[in-house]
């Protein structure tokens, strides 16, 4: 049936024998050999439409000179970064009606790679909204979530640089297997997203020239990380503004992380914010589609322990009843 038809049917008896209920797959909506292998050979239905953006950091493209990358910032605007339970008490109070939010958003915003969660909004406002940064994290908590601005964003940002950190200088030969087909991995996905930041790419045993500095930075053997930002979402009419204010200030942040190429983030087709995402040449778009799958055998034995039990297994799978969905939050950990 051809070797991508078997590689997802290993993987399916993987999930199963390790005790997974569903499958997620994702692509790329003009990938039509993967949009077909998926829907019309595997049985997987399209459950999410979503929004890569990806935006170089300066100094990696020229297109870095554009506004949305320059130092300059909003004097009228400002960036304010939570405490941890802060950020939890506002994502579960705005954020938890998201046709799909993860319930353990504490071990998100907790976990390591999380670099921090801020709020961008406006200064003219900034009595209106009693953010606490004096240790008394409990003082005004009920304020802090229900008295917001009347427009304002909230974001977080996901350090990938260290989740997808490969040492360049370690000959290929020495890496072993599952490394060696991580670094193929990688270098893929850096032959796909170069091209739209306009960026050169050089073969891994070409040489950087010399010692410059910025040679080597199109290189698919050099280290390449990103920065992610999740958790968006934003309130007001003045969205359009603040969200250029959040991508200029992870453009400053991550010029501050090392082998940080670009920055990236991802929306649902229906997520209002989409419309308020900077329309600037540097941003490139990618067209996300995932796939959704029940296991076969699951599926089997959930039908027979409802006919054993008498329950109509149409209202027992609220998941794959869903249809396809377009306001998620997505989970850093998965991207």
């Amino acid at each position: 049936m051809g070797i991508g038809f078997s590689l997802v049917k290993s993987v399916e008896e993987w999930m199963m024998r390790n005790g997974a209920h569903y499958t997620f797959l994702a692509t790329e909506k003009s990938n039509v050999a993967s949009t077909n292998l998926f829907t019309t050979k595997c049985n997987y239905i399209n459950f999410a439409s979503l929004v890569i953006f990806v935006h170089p950091v300066l100094g990696t493209s020229s297109s870095s000179s554009s506004n949305l990358s320059s130092h300059d910032h909003q004097d009228n605007i400002k960036i304010e970064k939570l405490h941890i339970e802060q950020a939890i008490s506002l994502y579960n109070n705005r954020l938890r009606s998201k046709d799909m939010y993860p319930t353990d958003i504490d071990s998100i915003l907790k976990e390591k790679l999380s670099l921090g969660t801020w709020v961008s909004y406006f200064k003219e406002e900034d009595k209106e909204w009693l953010i606490n940064n004096n240790g008394d994290h409990d003082h005004d908590h009920d304020d802090f979530v229900t008295k917001t601005p009347s427009s304002w964003v909230v974001f977080s940002v996901w350090n990938s640089c260290e989740a997808y950190k490969i040492d360049h200088n370690r000959n290929k030969q020495s890496i072993s297997h599952p490394l060696k087909f991580f670094h193929a991995t990688l270098s893929h996905a850096k032959e796909k997203i170069f091209p739209r930041l306009k960026m050169p790419i050089l073969s891994c045993s070409s040489s950087s020239g010399g010692g410059g500095g910025g040679g080597d930075s199109g290189s698919i053997g050099s280290p390449f990380g990103f920065l992610f930002l999740y958790g968006l979402y934003g309130e007001g009419e003045r969205l359009g503004e603040l969200m250029k204010s959040v991508m200029r200030f992870a453009s400053r942040l991550a010029e501050n992380v090392k082998h940080c190429k670009v920055i990236m983030t991802e929306l649902g087709v229906s997520d209002p914010l989409i419309e308020h995402v900077p329309q600037e040449p540097s941003i490139s778009c990618i067209q996300d589609l995932w796939y959704l799958k029940k296991m076969k055998g699951v599926a089997a034995a959930d039908r027979d322990r409802d006919r054993h039990n008498d329950i109509d297994d149409d209202d027992d799978d609220e998941l794959m009843m869903m249809g396809q969905i377009g306001n998620v939050f997505v989970d850093p950990r998965d991207f």
